[in-house]
This record gives structure tokens, C-alpha cells and sequence, in this order.
């Protein structure tokens, strides 16, 4: 969980970087889920597409960062990125057919 300010702790963030591609990638993006600040406004999911917004909290800048040196992850998932962070990312067909689960 984020620390009691809300941002990431450095374990958190190095679970991000080192994420392995076995474990899948939708569980990645649900750790993030978790881990986010607050989810319920910055991440939006439309099928295997997910939209996410930092909202300029530099605790979301910080694990997009980790993503972003999650080399496997950002060549296979992401798609775009736009001014004022916004950011789409795309599972690949085999990650649409992971089951959902988030263990670290």
C-alpha cells in the first residue's frame, strides 16, 4: 500500500520495474490499479484498452516511470502518451487471456 501520504513506496515502485512478463501483464496493471492514486478517477478500462491519467500527482508520475523501465511491459502494452500525462495502454491478445490476479 502507498505510503500515508499516497505515494508509492520504493518497494512498490521496484515491483513495477521488475515485474516479470510471465507473471502477465494484466496483473501488472492491476498491481498499478492498486497502488494508484486515486484509481477511481485516473484509470479507465474499456476492454483490454486502459486510459490513465497521472492528474499531475507525481506518486502516479513516479509509476508510470517504473513502467516506462519495465522494458517488456512498455514494448509490448504501450500505445501513447500525450501532454498533461495521459497515457494508453493496449494488452496484447495473450495478456486478454490471463485470469486476473494481482499477487506480488
Amino acid at each position: 500500500m502507498p505510503d500515508s501520504d499516497g505515494y508509492p513506496t520504493e518497494d512498490e515502485l521496484r515491483i513495477v520495474r521488475e515485474w516479470d512478463g510471465n507473471k502477465g501483464f494484466l496483473g501488472l496493471l492491476e498491481y498499478v490499479e492498486e497502488i494508484w492514486w486515486t484509481p477511481e478517477w485516473g484509470i479507465n478500462k474499456e476492454g483490454s484498452e486502459w486510459n490513465v491519467s497521472t492528474g499531475g500527482w507525481s506518486g502516479n508520475e513516479e509509476i508510470i516511470d517504473a513502467l516506462q523501465t519495465n522494458t517488456m511491459f512498455w514494448m509490448m502494452c504501450w500505445v501513447q502518451s500525450r501532454r498533461g500525462g495521459h497515457y494508453i495502454f493496449q494488452l496484447p491478445p495473450a495478456a486478454q487471456q490471463e485470469v486476473s490476479t494481482c499477487s506480488t
